[in-house]
């Protein structure tokens, strides 16, 4: 087994079926070596780093060429382009999370459930006023402690990216 957020060097594709298989082994250890379906939720190609975030229990992995900042104490912004970014809101529980959608626009569409960490979500679409959009989601991780996601991108496309990673999330 590898490490969340390992760097793997692919060596061969292989379809099967409909599906593509991926020969990699873990970079800077070639005895870690196998093979990996290339499904967009597992495997990214975009290089990634982990923020491990103790005092509000989770680590995720985004990618590396994105920055971090704590915006306040409950309040972690990962900004990559000026097209994206993510938020992450946590409080004692869901309804004291803050609205969304954050500015003037309405719910256009819900996707999921989804898998984040053994909690099954939905992401909501918001096409705001402004053209922009968020997708959100929210979850109680355990009782007295909630996170709410919110993704902000220009278009309305699905994003594998806030899909990723929401699922690369690890609750402590």
């Amino acid at each position: 087994m590898i490490r969340q957020g390992a760097q793997l060097d692919v060596t061969e594709t292989r379809p099967v079926g409909s599906e593509t298989w991926l020969h990699a082994h873990a970079h800077g250890s070639p005895d870690i070596d196998g093979w990996a379906l290339n499904d967009p939720l597992l495997v990214t190609d975009i290089p990634m780093q982990q923020h491990v975030d103790s005092p509000l229990g989770y680590s995720i992995l985004f990618p590396q060429s994105w920055t971090f900042a704590p915006t306040s104490p409950t309040l972690q912004t990962y900004t990559g382009t000026a097209d994206l970014s993510l938020l992450v809101q946590t409080a004692s529980d869901l309804s004291k999370l803050p609205a969304v959608p954050s500015a003037a626009g309405k719910s256009e569409r819900e996707k999921g459930p989804i898998d984040v960490f053994g909690k099954s979500p939905v992401i909501t679409y918001y096409h705001l006023d402004s053209g922009r959009y968020e997708l959100a989601t929210s979850l109680e991780w355990v009782p007295g402690r909630a996170y709410q996601f919110v993704f902000r991108q220009q278009s309305a496309a699905d994003s594998p990216l806030f899909e990723q990673m929401l699922e690369s999330l690890i609750f402590t």
